[in-house]
């Protein structure tokens, strides 16, 4: 039956998953024919050699499939490389390269591939008894797979995803996520025969989906239905093909025939399962645990103890054969793995200062350029205050030339302003206006009001800083604090904020800019 299942099941499941891919999604790879064959043969030295040295031989293979184009061919007879690695032992060889290709289907943008690597690296942990990392790997791998149905290849990874998905929740006692899996799998399944029509002649799928669909009735309390799925599996089973095609039917059957007490149809479900895991020994001890547990329950307690000792003997077997060179192989997994961190860690510290540098250019780019706005849009609008102040001169001369003519109580009011300039002192207010104008305070401030739409305090204001922006924008040298309190305003920082609120520049950007202008002029 095992070189049954070597030379047999295994080719046909390869060709069931290539053979049938849809012609655009082998577009551009060159000879289909010649890579399928390839990843046959590859297949082939793998199983029918169980013992012999033939990494070389397939390790060769794989550089030529990769030296004429990657193709999913490629990584499918790198898959078998990574895997004969592991079962050899060469832990971190195993490893390594399944990092390898996940960088390079991850350059090729083969989502496909990428979905293949991270559930290898899955299984690689899960065989290490490390499940926790295993669903850690294998999480994101469904993702990178879009459309499940698009071709026999797709389709044969995504549930093979869902299908260790399945084992890993369950040997971390996740029932919900294990049935979730399973279920996944089953619709999938469905899907396809809906979809494009294609029945599995090796029966594995079907069989897979309803064994999954009884354990999740089986959880859930309902043996009735479980029952039924599995006796729908079994008239599906093929009786040419090896039991590893159906593994999951004879462990989900196992447990629900020993809840029946059939403890011989369990002991045989177990038995076949022991005959399927006798090359893989992380499946196989937890065969051996199952059935001393089963005949415990059987009543065969010697049985039980002797299938229990059985266990303990090829665990310290297996232990004896391989703890060193797999604890050796397991530092330097570790080790690499730690490499290729400080290496992330590494390259992302150097994209965040690119990045931080980048922005600081921008950031200094932003500021030149709003510094050059700044200081046009200053410019103009100091030009402009000058070109009023000179027509305002002129005005007041005219206005100077009319002395006869009758003027308005607010004209007159604007004349002592500016020419009497009042509002040097600091106490200057509604009152001492009032006066002046002989008008009550409240009429003042209404008659400012309604002619200036200014309250008196921002009405002296206004002259104060039309006086303070002609004085920097003279040959004076008198300094800011010096012009505050000569023309009222009391401290140096009343008159940068009031200054600041008109013009929207400060005093000192003020007098720059107008002596800019002044020495441009004379050039």
């Amino acid at each position: 039956m095992r070189k049954i299942y070597q030379a047999f099941f295994f080719p046909i499941l390869i060709l069931c998953i290539f053979s049938c891919s849809s012609p655009e999604s082998d577009k551009g790879y060159g000879d289909k024919n010649e890579d399928l064959r390839r990843v046959l043969y590859v297949q082939e030295l793998y199983n029918m050699n169980p013992d012999a040295d033939i990494v070389p031989q397939i390790q060769t293979i794989v550089d030529s499939m990769r030296s004429e184009g990657r193709t999913p061919y490629y990584y499918a007879a790198m898959n078998v490389l990574i895997d004969r690695l592991f079962s050899e032992g060469r832990f971190a060889e195993a490893d390594s390269l399944a990092v390898k290709m996940q960088e390079e289907a991850d350059i090729d943008s083969d989502s496909l591939s990428m979905a293949m690597a991270n559930r290898v690296r899955a299984q690689m942990f899960y065989k290490l008894s490390q499940p926790e990392r295993a669903l850690k790997e294998l999480g994101p791998a469904g993702d990178y797979i879009e459309n499940p149905y698009k071709s026999c290849s797709d389709f044969g990874t995504a549930t093979s995803i869902k299908e260790w998905l399945w084992i890993i929740s369950r040997e971390l006692g996740d029932t919900v996520s294990m049935n979730k899996a399973g279920m996944d799998y089953a619709h999938m399944v469905e899907e396809n025969e809906s979809i494009n029509r294609w029945l599995d002649s090796t029966g594995h799928y079907p069989v897979t989906a309803l064994a999954f669909k009884a354990e999740n009735s089986f959880s859930k309390g309902n043996i009735v239905l479980a029952r039924e799925f599995l006796d729908s599996a079994s008239k599906k089973v093929l009786p040419n093909l090896p039991s590893r095609a159906y593994e999951h039917l004879y462990a989900v059957r196992c447990r629900v025939r020993a809840t029946d007490s059939d403890w011989p149809g369990a002991i045989a479900d177990v038995d076949t399962l022991l005959a399927t895991h006798k090359d893989f020994p992380w499946f196989y001890l937890k065969d051996l645990l199952l059935k001393a547990e089963i005949l415990n329950m059987a009543g065969k307690h010697e049985e039980s103890a002797g299938a229990y000792s059985e266990y303990v003997g090829f665990h310290d077997s297996l232990s004896n054969k391989i703890t060193d060179k797999r604890l050796h192989d397991l530092t330097v997994l570790y080790r690499t793995e730690i490499d290729r961190q400080q290496k992330r860690v590494q390259l992302f510290r150097l994209l965040a200062f690119a990045f931080v540098i980048l922005l600081l250019l921008v950031l200094l780019v932003i500021a030149v350029l709003h510094v050059a706005r700044e200081k046009k849009r200053n410019r103009l609008l100091v030009e402009r205050l000058k070109e009023f102040d000179r027509a305002n001169e002129t005005a007041l001369i005219n206005d100077h030339s009319d002395d006869g003519e009758e003027k308005t109580l607010i004209d007159r009011l604007d004349r002592y302003m500016y020419v009497e300039k009042p509002y040097t002192d600091p106490a200057l207010g509604r009152k001492e206006l009032a006066e002046y104008c002989d008008v009550t305070p409240e009429m003042l401030g209404q008659l400012i009001k309604t002619e200036k739409g200014l309250s008196v305090r921002t009405y002296i204001n206004s002259f104060r800083l039309e006086e303070a922006r002609k004085v920097l924008g003279s040959d004076s040298n008198e300094g800011v604090a010096e012009i505050a309190a000569r023309l009222g305003f009391g401290t140096s920082r009343t008159l940068q904020r009031a200054f600041k609120e008109r013009y929207d520049m400060s005093p000192t950007q003020y007098r720059e800019t107008s002596r800019e202008i002044e020495s441009s002029e004379r050039q």
